[in-house]
């Protein structure tokens, strides 16, 4: 007697490696929200690698709040966070049922996805890499006699000194163009 029932088995590497090829070949030239794969939600903008698009590596923009749909391997590297990748939270959520999360979108500060910035360690000893300003060494100045330039107003040129340059004509460097019609109104 034959065995009807198929026994269900992880793929292998290369029928793996064959799905990928054709679910690239069957979402070439379609967005991000219309090809193949799982629905997840965008949380940030995200740029989107354009499948198939290997020699370009061309993206698509996905906007806050927008549905993508992407593979499992697709949805890992932007699920990826940690230390060592920057990000401190996934930056999509799978949609659950057939309209999707009801939830609202969370608020994702830009510090969550970019990472901890830390000031860079003084260079060391005897380099010639520009280093902070020693305790001390830089002071405000103020002024306590009120000459500072601003408040003596503007400085004026003696008639005399302007008299070549308001005596000599204008030479005219373009020529006006006259009106073609008055203006709509």
């Amino acid at each position: 007697m034959a065995d009807t029932a198929t026994e269900t088995q992880p793929l292998t590497a290369g029928e793996q490696a064959t799905l990928d090829k054709l679910l690239t070949r069957a979402s070439i030239g379609k967005t991000p929200g219309t090809r193949i794969g799982e629905a997840y939600e965008a949380l940030i903008p995200l740029s989107v690698p354009r499948r198939g698009d290997s020699k370009d590596k061309q993206t698509d923009l996905v906007l806050a709040g927008d549905t993508v749909y992407l593979t499992d391997e697709e949805a890992r590297q932007f699920e990826r966070h940690g230390g060592g990748d920057g990000r401190q939270v996934p930056v999509i959520r799978k949609l659950s049922g057939a309209d999707g999360s009801r939830e609202p979108l969370p608020r994702l500060l830009p510090r969550h996805v970019s990472g901890r910035l830390f000031r860079p360690p003084p260079p060391p000893p005897g380099s010639d890499a520009p280093r902070p300003d020693p305790e001390g060494s830089s002071r405000v100045q103020v002024l306590e006699d009120g000459r500072a330039p601003e408040t003596e107003g503007a400085m004026t040129a003696e008639p005399a000194e302007m008299a070549d340059h308001l005596r000599d004509t204008a030479v005219p460097d373009a020529v006006d163009l006259p009106p073609r019609r008055g203006r709509a109104r």
